[in-house]
């Protein structure tokens, strides 16, 4: 009789959305590895968000992927609407509490760079949908918000892990070498020639025609929120 071979530990990027998540999670999904980003996709069926289903575990007592525990990678994990955001990056002390193997990605960026992305993210729509959820007034408070919350998340990773080294990595996607990021995880077969910033949009330019259409459809589409 053989054995089952033995699951490789999870790796969850703890770092915020609009710091290389697609392209990370694109790097995992070439190695053949399953991974879920933002959304638990269901053909013919709603999609459910990844940070709703974690907030929902943990305040019913569950373990913090109830429910999704099959997958190898997990990132992008804020789930957010115009009344109420959540961040499961936030949730790094139960992901370790209940899946103590697990390894923490802390995927990065320069701070100020991640704000004007974040800003500019589905034409405005994303910034308007957290003040409104925030009750803020204007894209002043929200950047200050953000810049407070992002401080604050990276120290308490930080401190949390400081004797945990060994299950910590911290990926800057503008300044570090992917290969460092394979290094650290060697038994993924993860290729560097699978790396890319895939949500890069900076820089771009497009048609104002263009651009106009697709601040009306990002603004106006119909949204599920579960």
């Amino acid at each position: 009789m053989t054995s089952e071979p033995k699951r490789l530990p999870r790796v969850v990027a703890i770092g915020f959305n609009k710091c290389g998540t697609r392209g990370l999670g694109y790097l995992f999904e070439a190695a053949g590895h399953k991974m879920v980003h933002n959304k638990l996709r269901r053909p013919l069926r709603i999609s459910r968000w990844v940070g709703r289903i974690m907030r929902d575990n943990i305040a019913a007592g569950r373990k913090v992927f109830d429910g999704i525990e099959d997958f190898t990678f997990y990132c992008d994990l804020i789930y957010s609407t115009p009344s109420e955001t959540y961040d499961g990056n936030s949730a790094f002390r139960e992901i370790l509490r209940d899946y103590p193997g697990t390894v923490l990605l802390l995927n990065t960026r320069d701070r100020e760079a991640w704000i004007r992305s974040r800003l500019r993210h589905g034409h405005g729509s994303f910034a308007q949908k957290h003040m409104s959820a925030r009750g803020l007034a204007d894209l002043d408070a929200l950047a200050d918000a953000w810049r407070a919350e992002w401080d604050a998340h990276h120290a308490d990773v930080r401190a949390f892990m400081a004797d945990k080294p060994e299950q910590l990595i911290v990926f800057d996607i503008q300044q570090d070498d992917i290969a460092d990021l394979i290094e650290r995880l060697p038994g993924y077969g993860l290729r560097a020639e699978d790396w890319r910033d895939i949500g890069r949009s900076r820089g771009r330019k497009m048609h104002p025609l263009v651009a106009w259409t697709k601040r009306q459809i990002a603004h106006n589409r119909p949204r599920s929120y579960r």
